[in-house]
């Protein structure tokens, strides 16, 4: 995998790497590159998943992105009677792209979860900021019984390390969110001094996964503020990208538009912010802010998908595995990512 090109001793982030196109390529326009995946028994079409936080992916959200070929997956601060709710409120029904976060909390989540299952949902995301904690494993334990009935898949998270990557492997979950302390909102590396560069922790992670000869799908979570980004992401081997800020301020994310100083904006909050901790909830771990509207979710995912299939198409890959094989990375100087940004001259 093109990930072992980069294997180092510094923790790397988006900006220190870049794709080298060092092939000559035969395809004649991006549009017959091929961008999507399986992931967790359904097709994406692009691979894009929303972060359940509650100014990202409420039931409008879920749909719309299950109409483009990618997974939305409902927050969980509300009760399971309201993520229902959201579903069917929004005509989200009898879908394969059904999908749900839920806690680790014995006392109200198996309720949570048995309630879902029998809506129909079936990807889910165990939504708690450590995925290194034997917590995970006692849930995982008291849930299987269901999860087994009701053939489930679960998503879990986040880790950014091969020790924790390999923890949730041996547990049995199907999908790994891999990042810690990346977030746009996320202030956990500020707050407690945790987290390390998000291509590191990609690299430990798929090599992790590969250690253990597992199948375990990858998700990039955090960092991404660019097309570029997720290609650089989908290209180390990742199966597929969670976005939070970038999705926050577009038309089908949670929350009215604002107008402040003659510009629309959206509300975006961490999971761990103000906001949510009005519902009494205990951590530290999160902001608060505003982003600039953004318009339709249908517009953003063509630009992504674009910039994939443009990166794809320098690589002459027509589809995402043959992209990753081909792929090879260069690490950046601070003078050679500034060269490589645009140059806007305002004399």
């Amino acid at each position: 995998m093109s990930y072992k090109n980069i294997l180092s001793d510094d923790s790397l982030t988006y900006d220190d790497v870049s794709l080298l196109p060092n092939q000559i390529s035969e395809i004649e326009h991006r549009s017959d590159c091929d961008t999507s995946v399986d992931f967790c028994g359904i097709k994406l079409s692009v691979p894009i998943i929303a972060s359940p936080m509650n100014t990202v992916c409420g039931g409008r959200m879920a749909k719309s992105l299950s109409e483009l070929g990618c997974l939305g997956i409902l927050h969980r601060f509300n009760t399971p009677e309201e993520q229902v709710a959201e579903f069917r409120d929004n005509g989200f029904e009898s879908s394969e792209y059904l999908s749900a976060a839920i806690g680790i909390s014995e006392k109200t989540e198996i309720t949570r979860l048995k309630v879902l299952a029998d809506y129909g949902v079936k990807i889910y995301c165990i939504d708690i900021a450590n995925g290194g904690s034997k917590m995970i494993e006692r849930f995982l334990n008291s849930i299987r019984s269901t999860v087994d009935e009701y053939k489930l898949k679960i998503i879990a998270g986040n880790v950014a390390s091969s020790e924790t990557t390999k923890f949730l492997i041996n547990l049995g979950v199907d999908a790994v969110r891999v990042g810690i302390g990346n977030g746009a909102m996320c202030s956990t590396s500020i707050k407690s001094g945790i987290g390390i560069g998000q291509v590191d922790a990609i690299v430990r992670a798929l090599s992790a996964r590969d250690s253990l000869r597992s199948s375990v799908k990858i998700i990039a979570d955090g960092g991404i503020s660019t097309p570029g980004a997720m290609c650089k992401a989908i290209a180390l081997g990742c199966d597929a990208v969670m976005f939070g800020r970038v999705l926050a301020g577009t038309d089908e994310a949670p929350g009215e538009v604002l107008k402040y100083n003659n510009q629309r904006w959206k509300k975006y909050c961490g999971s761990a912010s103000f906001a949510v901790k009005q519902e009494n909830k205990n951590y530290i771990e999160g902001e608060e802010s505003l982003v600039p509207y953004k318009g339709s979710v249908k517009k953003l995912i063509k630009e992504y998908r674009e910039g994939l299939q443009s990166s794809m198409s320098y690589l002459n890959s027509k589809d995402i595995s043959e992209y990753q094989k081909k792929a090879t990375f260069v690490r950046l100087t601070s003078h050679s990512f500034l060269e490589r940004k645009p140059q806007v001259d305002n004399g």
